[in-house]
């Protein structure tokens, strides 16, 4: 894949046609200085202390290293439907307060709360709506005992 957000995982269970992946959070996230800016983290989000389930559409095994991945444009996408739908709201809001109910500096104030409310809910909602990020499997390039199999289980 190309032009995708990257991680080296390894495979723990297999269930059906998913497979549950660890990816070693990364010790140089902490001390960089755009302290997860890149969209690592982003991976971070689904995974909880038993790892993520994607699709197992390489047929790998329990063990196998893979690359966990997720397209940049879904990195983009949602980085920008996280930030700009509250900022939108809370001008919004606070642009209505003003504007079409004529509010003191304090009503303004309240209703750019209102506002940045109603736009942390709608993007929770459009985010629901939408969907978990779509991660994918890949071979891991880099460690030579990774054999590709058939998903649905049959060998050569």
């Amino acid at each position: 894949m190309t032009d995708c957000l990257e991680r080296e995982a390894v495979v723990h269970e297999i269930r059906g046609g998913q497979a549950r992946v660890h990816a070693d959070r990364l010790s140089a996230c902490g001390s960089c200085s755009v302290r997860g800016g890149c969209g690592a983290q982003l991976l971070d989000r689904h995974r909880t202390d038993q790892g993520v389930w994607v699709d197992n559409t390489i047929g790998a095994r329990v063990g196998d290293p893979v690359l966990l991945s997720i397209p940049s444009g879904q990195l983009l996408a949602g980085a920008l439907g996280v930030y700009l739908i509250p900022l939108a709201g809370l001008l919004l809001g606070s642009l209505i307060a003003e504007t079409l109910l004529g509010a003191a500096p304090a009503g303004v104030a309240a209703g750019a709360g209102v506002g940045l409310a109603g736009g942390l809910v709608a993007t929770r909602w459009l985010f629901r709506k939408r969907g978990p990020g779509r991660l994918s499997l890949r071979p891991n390039p880099s460690t030579p005992p990774f054999v590709p199999r058939d998903p649905k289980g049959t060998t050569d």
